[in-house]
């Protein structure tokens, strides 16, 4: 009688279509996006100073003058050169303006974020539909495949008709295509999750295949 090893198709499953996790992949996008990661750039340079020597150093200025005119009582000439040099500070200290400016950046760095997490949601919903329709069309490849070859023993002894192996060899060849055709979907969707974090895409998608870690 035909068997086939359930306890296999578990193992594949649960191999194959359950390797990554989706909180690893969506700090990893968020991480190395590059719209996030040059809007965290603006936001921090829009970032108030936040000590008095910090505030010094932005609104302190240095300058110096040089001109002729007055009168030198030492040497007795009416033009001398004169110089001057002083600090020039910049009050007040503290600005609303700097910190409306930064809660403006740090609010469209948000906006941005949910924005591209909404899309990392959406494209591993589509990721995880892909691989669980390629794992059970591969598995029942595999199930096809094995009943063929016990009913080609059973038509070599006898006990089956042709017609019922040529039926069972058209939904092989059937699910052989649909399995090849999930294939190039699910690495199409895994390609485009990959490359939504940036440089480091080649890292990520190694991951999405089951091949390797994140950093």
């Amino acid at each position: 009688m035909f068997r086939l090893n359930w306890c296999w198709i578990l193992l594949f499953c649960s191999v194959n279509a359950w390797s990554w996790e989706e909180e690893k992949v969506i700090e990893y996008i968020t991480a190395y996006h590059p719209i996030l990661r040059a809007q965290r750039v603006v936001t921090t340079e829009y970032t108030p100073p936040s000590s008095i020597g910090s505030r010094l150093k932005e609104y302190t200025a240095l300058y110096g003058r040089a001109g002729a005119g007055g009168t030198d009582y030492l040497s007795g000439e009416s033009q001398p050169l004169v110089l001057q040099a002083g600090v020039q500070i910049t009050i007040p200290l503290t600005s609303t303006k700097e910190r409306r400016d930064h809660a403006l950046k740090a609010v469209e760095e948000m906006r941005s974020m949910d924005e591209i997490q909404g899309k990392i949601i959406t494209a591993m919903g589509e990721l995880r539909n892909q691989e669980s329709e390629l794992t059970a069309s591969e598995t029942r490849l595999k199930f096809y495949s094995e009943k063929s070859e016990w009913m080609q023993k059973r038509v070599s002894d006898g006990f089956s008709d042709v017609e019922s192996l040529w039926t069972l060899g058209q939904k092989l060849n059937d699910e052989r295509a649909n399995a090849e055709k999930l294939r190039i979907q699910t690495r199409s969707v895994r390609y485009q999750l990959a490359h939504q974090a940036g440089n480091q895409w080649r890292e990520l998608l190694r991951y999405l295949e089951g091949k390797g870690g994140l950093q």
